[in-house]
């Protein structure tokens, strides 16, 4: 179903964002525009969350720049922000199999590639990509934060914020087998320390989100292809 993939091994996040092709983010805002739900990513919520969530990815996949970064970060909410998502980083990295996984894989790397239904570009950044040894099994690692009480909580918005449809996009664009998802809580329990939780997308789930993404890239291609009828219309008439 995607063609064309290829490594941009060299960017930056910044970068990533700048390329000029569809992303997981935009499949987000596309759904919400198709389903009326108003979210404003100017926001100083969504400029706060934005940030809590670059550390803690940081903290955890490149430790060197975070701790660089450390000296740059002034007091007040940024430096408390600053230093939740490194504790956080570091309760996940007490667990195992999520500190085993961080020495195996490759962190931030950019892909694109083509869906070939549609024609159009996709660019996908996963936190963590992880081939075997022979390069006959990949995966993929997705790291979250989660206000969720507890694992059951957590499986529902698999579904709820489009962690299927994230994971599906990403597998069939890097051709990976599997979709493993490592969660630490934000806000445990009183007296308790955060719980992690790991868990391997379904093939119910993984279909689920295939499904999603192809219809909102369907839509996308849509929607692009009316503009640039508009535009052609509007450039004869002139």
């Amino acid at each position: 179903m995607f063609t064309h993939l290829t490594h941009h091994p060299a960017i930056t996040q910044e970068q990533h964002r700048a390329l000029p092709f569809v992303s997981n983010t935009d499949l987000s805002n596309l759904a919400d525009e198709l389903l009326g739900r108003q979210r404003d990513m100017n926001s100083p919520y969504m400029a706060t969350a934005l940030t809590f969530g670059s550390h803690f990815h940081s903290a955890i996949l490149e430790p060197e720049q975070y701790a660089a970064l450390g000296a740059q970060v002034p007091a007040g909410r940024d430096r408390s922000q600053y230093e939740a998502a490194g504790t956080l980083a570091r309760v996940i990295k007490r667990y195992r199999y999520p500190r085993h996984v961080c020495y195996l894989g490759q962190a931030e790397q950019s892909y694109t590639a083509t869906h070939e239904p549609t024609g159009l570009t996709v660019k996908v950044r996963p936190d963590l990509l992880i081939d075997s040894p022979k390069k006959q099994r990949r995966t993929l690692v997705d790291f979250k934060t989660t206000s969720c009480k507890d694992l059951a909580q957590f499986l529902e918005t698999v579904e709820k914020y489009g962690y299927d449809r994230q994971g599906a996009l990403y597998a069939d664009a890097l051709g990976a087998h599997r979709v493993v998802l490592i969660a630490v809580q934000k806000r445990p329990a009183k007296g308790q320390q955060p719980q992690v939780w790991v868990h391997e997308l379904t093939p119910l789930q993984m279909e689920a989100g295939r499904k999603k993404y192809g219809k909102l890239l369907r839509c996308a291609a849509e929607q692009r292809q009316h503009y640039q009828l508009g535009g052609q219309l509007a450039t004869a008439l002139a």
